[in-house]
């Protein structure tokens, strides 16, 4: 998907991936300034977790599995309780449902991580310093929420998108790339990062320093 704006009788090319860096990493930023770089480093954590659970396709047969044979146990429990019908029983996650279970379970562990990142993150002792290294840690959490997301998105063969953009505005749609182009851009993305840390830290290490 690509975005063609005109501006002062100039066209300027925006990728779909490109308007998601542009509004999102300066709000991950933001809130990495505000919640400092403990909530964020926990954050991290979690993520990771997430990562390893739902993100690899193996792991994830293997918690679907678990999690069936808990349901399976618990109807057992409750029909052996009731008097109900015991049976054979199809499994609550089968092969038509993976992937929006996958999706789900890692949707739900990052809002548990960024829970738990502030749960236990000690704000009010966060220094200058940690609220610049909170940036960055805040985009690097953005980055693997968002790569993993187009990941999903891509798993799922979307073509196109109906986006709420009135006629007229003069911004053109196409159709949405199958490749997760956000990681071919990891490298420029850390890049302007670190530059962005570096200005912000020569600008604050007086302040800092006292």
């Amino acid at each position: 998907m690509s975005f063609r704006v005109i501006l002062l009788q100039q066209s300027i090319q925006f990728s779909f991936l490109q308007l998601l860096m542009l509004v999102i990493f300066p709000i991950a930023g933001f809130f990495g300034w505000r919640r400092g770089w403990k909530e964020e480093a926990i954050t991290t954590v979690g993520l990771i977790f997430s990562l390893v659970l739902f993100a690899n396709p193996t792991v994830a047969e293997n918690m679907a599995g678990l999690l069936n044979r808990i349901i399976n146990a618990f109807a057992v429990f409750i029909n052996a309780l009731f008097g109900g019908e015991s049976g054979e029983r199809s499994p609550f996650i089968d092969s038509d449902n993976f992937e929006n279970f996958r999706a789900i379970s890692f949707i739900i562990g990052v809002i548990l991580s960024y829970v738990i990142g502030s749960a236990i993150g000690s704000r009010d002792e966060v220094s200058r310093g940690g609220q610049v290294i909170g940036v960055g840690v805040g985009v690097l959490n953005s980055y693997i929420v968002l790569s993993r997301l187009l990941d999903f998105w891509i798993a799922y063969d979307k073509e196109g998108a109906n986006l709420p953009f009135d006629e007229g505005v003069g911004i053109t749609v196409s159709s949405i790339s199958q490749q997760n182009a956000l990681k071919d851009n990891l490298p420029t993305i850390f890049a302007l990062l670190f530059l962005v840390v570096l200005i912000v830290t020569f600008f604050r290490l007086p302040r800092m320093r006292e």
